[in-house]
Order: C-alpha cells, then structure tokens, then sequence
C-alpha cells in the first residue's frame, strides 16, 4: 500500500470507501423495494408466477448487496481503520465472534479496498472483491477511479459489466426458472458448493 494516494487519517473513513458503501446500501434498497408483496395480493384465485419470479431475483440481489456490504465493512475495520474499531463487539452484532470475524471477507475484498485506495485504482480488484456493483455503479466514487473508468472505455477491447443479471429482470420478469433469473456465478454457487468447512461465505 505505499503507493496509496488516499492517505488513511485517523478516524476517518476515505471517501471511496464510503462510497462504495453508500453504492451497495443503494442497491441493496432498490431490490428490497422490488420484494414487493402487494403483487400477490387479493382474494381471486390467480397464476403468480411473474410476481414470485420476481421476488425471488430481487430477495437475491438484495442478499449480493448486502453480503457485499458487510464484507467490505468487516475488511475496512478489521485491516484498515485507525483507530481500531472494537473488533469483538462488531462481530457480536453479526452473531460471531472475534477469532471468527475475518472469515466475514475474503482477500478479494481487502484487495478491492485497496485498489480503492490506489492512485491507479485496477477495476478488476474491484470487480471481483465487489460484485454487486457494476461498472456504471463505480462513477463518481473518486476522481482517481473516474480517470481509470475514462481510459477504460476508450479502449475498444473493454467490455463493461453489470452488477447481475437479475437487475434487468426485477421490473420486468419473465418466465423461467430461478437459475434463469440469475447470473451464471449465482446459480452454480447455490447449485455447488466449491469450498471447504470454515471457509468464507461471502465469495
């Protein structure tokens, strides 16, 4: 981290990282107000099939925004943050315990927070430590970022992502089945567990 252009100032949080959170809160609200049960409501018998589709991307999208959220916030505090936060009652609001609490973020995630950090700030970092946010959803976070995002889309080889392919979906569903309405990572992770006991849930 020596070539860190956001320096780290005590008892302040950067404003990438703020921001991203910010992004992810953001998130995690649009698909929560996609949970809407007010589609399977009345009392005629009815085929709710669009609606439960629906629900269901969105309860999944909420899950990734959130889950990345707290990643990202157990990362900063736990690897970054001065002074020390207490580590063992943040992790007893998350219902763990302290020798447990950095198995609540992977490396991805503190390489993520450090690209964040970086005066050339590497989108794949971010991309795979933070996967509920798309490209677009990195605008604005910080001038460094924005300068990258720039010379990114002027290369004609980039391709940009988005958070999840359910996103699209949540207003507009369509029939199919739940895998369907997820992206690919999503469905092979519900489908296979590729991992060992006591390795991090949040991948």
């Amino acid at each position: 981290m020596s070539d860190q252009s956001v320096p780290l100032v005590w008892g302040v949080v950067p404003e990438p990282v703020r921001g991203v959170l910010q992004r992810l809160q953001e998130r995690a609200a649009e698909a929560v107000e996609a949970m809407d049960t007010a589609q399977i409501g009345g009392v005629a018998p009815q085929n709710h099939d669009a609606a439960f589709l629906q629900m269901s991307a969105a309860s999944e999208a909420a899950d990734r925004a959130t889950r990345d959220y707290r990643s990202l916030f157990n990362a900063y505090t736990h690897k970054f943050h001065q002074p020390k936060p207490p580590i063992g009652e943040l992790a007893a609001m998350q219902g763990a315990v302290t020798q447990s609490f950095a198995k609540r973020y992977t490396p991805k995630t503190v390489a993520a927070i450090e690209a964040l950090l970086s005066p050339k700030p590497d989108l794949a970092a971010i991309r795979a430590g933070i996967r509920a946010l798309g490209f677009e959803d990195l605008r604005g976070i910080s001038d460094e970022l924005d300068s990258v995002i720039a010379a990114a889309e002027a290369d004609p080889k980039f391709h940009p992502w988005s958070a999840s392919s359910e996103t699209a979906r949540l207003s507009t569903p369509t029939p199919g089945t739940l895998a369907d309405l997820m992206p690919d990572q999503y469905a092979k992770e519900r489908a296979h567990v590729d991992g060992t006991i006591g390795s991090p849930r949040n991948l």
